[in-house]
């Protein structure tokens, strides 16, 4: 019944376009309704998916209509029915212009409060959960320095994206030495590799461009840098199931040419074929016999990247890659010709 009467005010949602305390009223019963009925439904539903987008739209738009007054319906309860990311989405809806930075204002009470309750959320924060800390607040306010803290406290719940980026934000908020690590922001960056998960984004790895960069700040001896030895350790602990991030440090350390000589090269190149081992086996058992020449020349390109970077990295690459995969998918025949084809085995010596 609750659905259907909700149904029925969306269609005649016109009527009422302009006047606001019927629009708050739909408002604060549509989200009620949301609410009790969001635990019922079959999410993996198609068609339910598909109305709970429309019932989104409807929802943001009433929101829209009334402006940042609106949040005051959506805080507290929010968590109930909304991601993280659904929030953030209906803060920008609401309030589209941000603070101008060059000017002071007083932001609306309803929406410092919503902020605070999205950035202390124990939910899932993604990429681009610092949207809200830079697009209202300037770095010298109080509640900036409070936000940045509760997202410290509870950075197991941020995407390692989010983190990277606060940790960018907070050296360029230094007044001096914006392009040196520091403790403080390599405590967060530490976190953010904690985090590290799935394939890294581009964003993710224009980070780990900075990082580098800001951890080998002694350019005439960038390994005796303060913080690189820790960043090395930090990327083969965390990174060897992305070896595309392992990779964009390697291509970093050739435009050093101290840092290929340093052990921490040997380190890096080793990583890097055991990433490509784990990252391959994972490849060819989740794909179909019709990929598998698109991962054959994936690895092509892997083994010529290993020849490249590592030292005796293309026999590595073939004792530890292809000789794993010949052995954990030796049953896959179409496989096994195609890494006979493109991966010769050497010929045996005659033993005399």
């Amino acid at each position: 019944m609750l659905k259907m009467i909700s149904e029925e005010l969306r269609v005649c949602e016109r009527d009422f376009e302009d006047n606001m305390p019927v629009t708050e009223a739909m408002l604060h019963y549509c989200v009620h309704v949301y609410r009790e009925t969001k635990g019922m439904l079959d999410h993996d539903n198609l068609g339910t998916k598909r109305k709970q987008t429309a019932e989104h739209e409807f929802i943001f738009n009433l929101a829209r209509k009334l402006g940042v007054s609106s949040l005051r319906i959506f805080s507290d309860c929010w968590q109930q029915f909304l991601s993280c990311q659904d929030l953030q989405q209906l803060i920008v809806t609401v309030a589209p212009d941000g603070r101008d930075k060059d000017v002071e204002a007083t932001l609306a009470p309803e929406l410092v409060k919503i902020i605070g309750q999205f950035y202390v959320a124990q939910l899932r924060h993604d990429e681009d959960s610092c949207l809200l800390l830079t697009k209202y607040f300037k770095s010298s306010d109080e509640q900036y320095a409070g936000i940045v803290e509760t997202i410290r406290q509870n950075a197991k719940f941020y995407h390692a994206g989010a983190l990277f980026h606060l940790a960018q934000l907070q050296a360029s908020n230094r007044q001096c030495c914006r392009n040196i690590m520091d403790t403080d922001v390599f405590e967060i960056i530490t976190k953010a590799f904690e985090n590290l998960s799935a394939q890294p984004s581009q964003k993710v790895l224009d980070y780990i461009d900075w990082v580098f960069s800001t951890c080998t700040s002694n350019k005439r001896s960038p390994a005796k840098s303060p913080f690189y030895m820790k960043l090395i350790n930090m990327i083969s602990k965390h990174s060897r199931a992305h070896p595309e991030m392992l990779l964009r440090v390697l291509q970093h350390m050739e435009t050093h040419g101290s840092l290929m000589k340093h052990s921490t090269a040997a380190e890096l190149g080793s990583s890097l074929v055991t990433g490509y081992c784990e990252h391959f086996l994972g490849r060819v058992r989740d794909c179909g016999h019709a990929a598998y020449a698109t991962v054959i020349a994936e690895m092509q390109r892997a083994r010529l990247e290993c020849r490249h970077y590592v030292t005796n990295g293309e026999t590595m690459f073939d004792s530890e890659v292809i000789g794993a995969i010949r052995k954990v998918h030796s049953t896959k025949k179409k496989l096994m010709k195609l890494l006979s084809d493109n991966f010769p085995e050497p010929p045996k010596s005659d033993s005399v």
